[in-house]
């Protein structure tokens, strides 16, 4: 375990003799900066707080002491060594405040003296480490060993249909569970959204739900006697015990809202949740959850961020495919057009006609899938290009949303992301010349292409073609090839276990390296970074 330092001293000499004097790697002690000044220091080190801390004490903008301080309200397991001028008792009395391990006179030091010193200062330090991780640990595991029994716990509440409500309170002290209490409040959080929190916060689905259950439980705590279990990595399940459940459904309303706005704050995360009814026993809670946990469509036409009552929800059965053959031209021609500005509006809506046929939820997912792969289909058909995401990715997409307002959001994204793929390589101009110029490289993106043979296959002058080119798209041929050509290059990176040097020969590149260098320069980054952004 390397432990880390700083020094600070406006005596430059100091400061770069011991820098250099003191063996560090010996002491297992990294020196990971040098300040000329409180202030300095403790704004350079923000972002990394070090374990040992050798300053003078008068120092300009902010003296040691200072320093220290505001150290020592951050970190208190830091350690101090103070080189100073001053030999006054009430200096070195407020230094014995401040984890200062000792107080040296600059002109009696030793290094030696100051080594043997850091020396014993790092040994203390790393056992306080190693004991606090250890402790750490040890928590770690008691956590993980109660959340599992407390979910057992829920398990066997849902499957267990003999038990009495004395032996249900029973088995649950055994687990370190207290249900003693008149009446039971369920209610389920769900968390909205999960693959795009779990992407973009690059967490897993466990360490976002553990978190959201630290911030409930620390909102309930304080109004309410509530046990959390984990039903899923999605989805926790609360049980309130009460005696007046009317007077406590009133204060809960209150708590959820603040649990709510806290996980927005704090978290950047939205869950939404669902109240039953009151129970007195756990076989009318075993009930009263069952369709709650295992009828997710009955919340698919729910707000996100919300506190609603659980109610079963009846669905139209009316035929939606009525109308797909209007949405389906509406959006395939703002497509067409590259108008991504009237997606959105034609997408709201759909929204809005869905949500008021309130049609079966299972339905409007296959009619969406169906609607993306038939998208898919033409665009692959009238310019040759290749799915942005297979069918199964498509299907598994689209089957992890539990909510309306998450799949309007999806559509909207992935229509956008449609949108702005298509519009690289739309053909806007009208000369037909152009047309089949652009048409033939997107046809042909795998072969080398010439300036000199587009203008022969158009039976055009090579000089003429290149003006016309030029005027009509803003760009020079050679520039439309390599940008039809990367961006098959991205393609295939993303879904394709073709090496870059395959890349570059199936693209009609002679040289990897150019291939390599003309990728950087359009994208920003070399093929490898690519993929491993991707």
């Amino acid at each position: 375990m390397v432990l880390t330092a700083i020094l600070v001293d406006d005596d430059y000499p100091v400061v770069r003799y011991l820098s250099q004097s003191i063996a560090w790697r010996e002491l297992g002690v990294e020196l990971i900066g040098c300040y000329s000044n409180g202030l300095e220091a403790w704004e350079d080190a923000q972002l990394k707080q070090p374990d040992i801390i050798i300053t003078d004490i008068g120092m300009p903008k902010m003296n040691g002491l200072e320093m220290l301080e505001k150290f020592n309200k951050v970190n208190p397991s830091f350690r101090a060594v103070i080189l100073s001028c001053h030999n006054e008792f009430h200096y070195a009395q407020q230094a014995m405040k401040l984890r200062v391990s000792d107080y040296i006179l600059k002109e009696s030091l030793d290094v030696e003296q100051l080594q043997q010193l850091l020396h014993h200062i790092a040994v203390d330090l790393s056992e306080e480490k190693h004991k606090a991780a250890e402790v750490m640990m040890y928590m770690q595991k008691e956590s993980l060993n109660r959340s599992a029994l407390k979910d057992k716990l829920l398990k066997d509440t849902l499957y267990q249909l003999s038990w009495t409500k004395e032996a249900w309170i029973k088995h649950a002290r055994l687990n370190g569970v207290d249900l003693q209490a008149r009446y039971y409040l369920p209610f389920v959080v769900s968390i909205d959204r999960m693959p795009e929190v779990s992407r973009t916060r690059k967490m897993n689905d466990y360490t976002i739900a553990f978190a959201v259950e630290n911030v409930l439980q620390e909102v309930l705590d304080s109004m309410h006697r509530s046990v959390i279990f984990h039903y899923s990595n999605k989805e926790l399940v609360v049980l309130i015990c009460c005696e007046e459940p009317v007077k406590e459904q009133q204060i809960l309303y209150y708590s959820l809202q603040r649990a709510i706005t806290a996980m927005k704050q704090y978290l950047k995360i939205s869950v939404t949740c669902l109240l039953g009814r009151e129970a007195a026993a756990p076989e009318e809670l075993r009930l009263i959850l069952m369709p709650m946990l295992k009828e997710w469509s009955h919340r698919f036409y729910l707000e996100e961020s919300s506190i609603c009552r659980f109610e079963k929800a009846s669905f139209t059965s009316g035929d939606m495919y009525g109308e797909y053959a209007v949405f389906f031209s509406r959006i395939n021609d703002m497509l067409a057009l590259n108008r991504p500005e009237h997606l959105e509006e034609i997408v709201k809506e759909w929204a809005v006609w869905v949500e008021t046929n309130r049609f079966p939820p299972a339905d409007v997912k296959e009619w969406v899938l169906q609607l993306l792969m038939d998208l898919q289909m033409k665009t692959k058909v009238t310019l040759q290009v290749q799915d942005s995401i297979t069918e199964e990715k498509l299907y598994d997409a689209i089957n992890d949303i539990h909510s309306m307002e998450h799949l309007r959001s999806w559509i909207m994204a992935y229509l956008t992301e449609l949108s702005r793929r298509l519009s690289v390589l739309s053909i806007r101009s009208k000369r037909s010349e152009i047309i089949r110029a652009q048409k033939y490289v997107i046809q042909h993106v795998t072969e080398k292409l010439t300036l000199e043979e587009m203008a022969g296959y158009l039976n055009l002058n090579s000089s003429y073609f290149s003006r016309l080119f030029k005027r009509e798209t803003n760009q020079n041929f050679i520039e439309y090839v390599n940008m039809v050509k990367l961006q098959k290059a991205k393609q295939l990176l993303q879904q394709s276990n073709k090496t870059v040097e395959e890349i570059s020969d199936y693209l009609g590149y002679a040289n990897k390296s150019y291939f390599i260098k003309l990728f950087k320069r359009e994208i920003g980054m070399t093929p490898s970074e690519f993929t491993s952004w991707s």
